[in-house]
């Protein structure tokens, strides 16, 4: 995993970068990726310990008790993803304001898989996951999505409704 940059931070833009502003993102989306970032940012530089944000923002975008199973949904998420994909996976530097502003086209990918099984388009979501993980097996990654999915409709969130 590798984090993006943009002009606050100093990194350098990587390729899978596409700059759409993430202010188009519906409070769902924009939660998961928010809580994503921070453990793709444990990966990449386990030092940050992103993890530890990963969960403090969970708590405090859903509230004490939505949040650790949620922030749990979104790991196994990233987890099925990473034990698929062969190469880096590019996103932006949750940190940096400029640079989480804006969504890198693998953070692109995951939200749109997200988005198609919310909307029931199990075939959409496939298409996504597929370039996501690079044509490889998606069975596993397809499963953690659906199952965030449901648990994003079953509960109501102050943030995911």
């Amino acid at each position: 995993m590798t984090a993006t940059g943009s002009h606050g931070c100093g990194r350098s833009h990587h390729g899978g970068y596409d700059g759409m502003d993430i202010g188009a993102l519906d409070p769902r989306m924009l939660c998961t990726l928010t809580v994503a970032r921070y453990f793709f940012q444990s990966f990449a530089m386990p030092q940050l310990e992103g993890w530890t944000r990963a969960l403090s923002g969970a708590e405090h975008l859903l509230g004490r008790d939505a949040a650790p199973g949620f922030a749990c949904a979104v790991l196994r998420v990233v987890q099925a993803m990473r034990r698929s994909r062969k190469s880096v996976f590019h996103f932006s530097n949750p940190d940096c304001s400029n640079c989480a502003a804006r969504l890198s086209g693998h953070e692109r990918l995951l939200l749109n898989a997200l988005r198609a099984t919310l909307q029931d388009r199990p075939d959409n979501a496939e298409g996504h996951a597929m370039l996501l993980c690079e044509g490889n097996d998606t069975s596993e990654f397809l499963e953690e999505v659906e199952a965030l999915a449901r648990m994003m409709e079953a509960r109501p969130h102050r943030v995911l409704n």
